[in-house]
Order: C-alpha cells, then sequence, then structure tokens
C-alpha cells in the first residue's frame, strides 16, 4: 500500500512539473552586478563638466652664420702702391643668434553644460557656457565636445579628460590690473 501512495505521489509530482517553464534568474529588468546598464539620455539633458587640464609647451631655434673676406694690398700690385704703399684690410661678419619660449597653463573648473545632440554612435554632443562678474572684472568660460555616455559619472559628471573634440574658451578681461585714466595721461605726455 505504501508503495502504491509513493507511486502516485511521484506521477503527480511528474505531471505537475511538465507544465512548468523553466526561466532564467536574469532578465532585462533585473540587470547584471558586473555590468553597468546603459543609461538613455536626450538632447537637452545636462551634464556637469569636471575641467582639469594642464599644457606646457617649449620651443628652441638658434642660428650660426660666419663670412669673411680679407684684401691685401702691396708693393708692385697695382696703381694704388704709389698713393697707399702697404695698404692691408680684412672684412669678417659673424652672427649668432638663439631663441627659446617657454609656455605654461592650467585650467580648473566645474561646468554644467547642455547635451545639443546624439551621434550615431550615441556620443553625447554638448556645449555650454559660464560668466563671472566680479568688481567689473567680467569672465567667460566656453566648452563643447564629445563624450560616451559610459563615461558619465551617476551624478551626471564627466571629467575632462574623457572630452573627445573638447574647445574650451577662457577668456577675461583683468579690469583690475588696467591702469587708471591719469596714469595713462602721464605716462603719454612724459
Amino acid at each position: 500500500m505504501k508503495r502504491i501512495v509513493l507511486f502516485s505521489l511521484v506521477g503527480i509530482l511528474l505531471l505537475a512539473a511538465a507544465g512548468v517553464e523553466a526561466s532564467s534568474l536574469w532578465t532585462e529588468e533585473s540587470g547584471s552586478y558586473f555590468i553597468k546598464p546603459r543609461r538613455e539620455f536626450r538632447v537637452g539633458d545636462l551634464l556637469t563638466i569636471v575641467i582639469s587640464e594642464q599644457s606646457q609647451a617649449t620651443s628652441k631655434t638658434g642660428v650660426n652664420s660666419d663670412e669673411g673676406s680679407s684684401i691685401v694690398v702691396g708693393p708692385g700690385a697695382g696703381l694704388l702702391t704709389d698713393l697707399l704703399p702697404y695698404l692691408k684690410g680684412s672684412v669678417s661678419t659673424s652672427y649668432d643668434g638663439a631663441t627659446g619660449t617657454n609656455k605654461a597653463g592650467s585650467l580648473k573648473a566645474q561646468l554644467t553644460v547642455r547635451i545639443v545632440a546624439i551621434d550615431a554612435n550615441g556620443n553625447l554632443c554638448f556645449e555650454g557656457s559660464k560668466e563671472i562678474m566680479v568688481n567689473r572684472d567680467l569672465q567667460r568660460l566656453t566648452f563643447s565636445g564629445v563624450v560616451r555616455p559610459e563615461d558619465v559619472g551617476r551624478n551626471n559628471t564627466v571629467l575632462s579628460t574623457y572630452v573627445a573634440e573638447a574647445k574650451i574658451d577662457y577668456v577675461g578681461n583683468d579690469y583690475a590690473t588696467q591702469k587708471g585714466l591719469l596714469t595713462r595721461a602721464f605716462e603719454w605726455l612724459f
């Protein structure tokens, strides 16, 4: 009797299991801990660019030039013997020139920009500007470029080193260091 009940129970479980489909533990909605989910961006979304740029350039050039000639006139050397019996002369020219240029720059800032287009590869094209005026000193920072969506952090920040086709323009009028009207007038007079 126990055997019949046991076989019946196994039969019922097999019939119930036949109607169940197997499915994966990983679905599109669950994502993966190892793969960063792809974020969707739209034109008009804002990104904050953390600008940390440094540049340095050195240029050196040099030129050397040397030329010379000499004239010797002595007895029996022509018509000038009677007038200038022992005339000697020489001409020598030498030039040595060198020049060099050293230039270094650094820019650290944060700028929030707007996505203006998304290219065929899904890269984000952006541009933005910021103006700051303190005591009539105007500073303007403009930045445009292209960044991959996977380089955008969770808080919508991007390091400037990840930006392709970066165009950074930083301009200031530096009003505080300009000379006053009286100083310029005295310099013009004297």
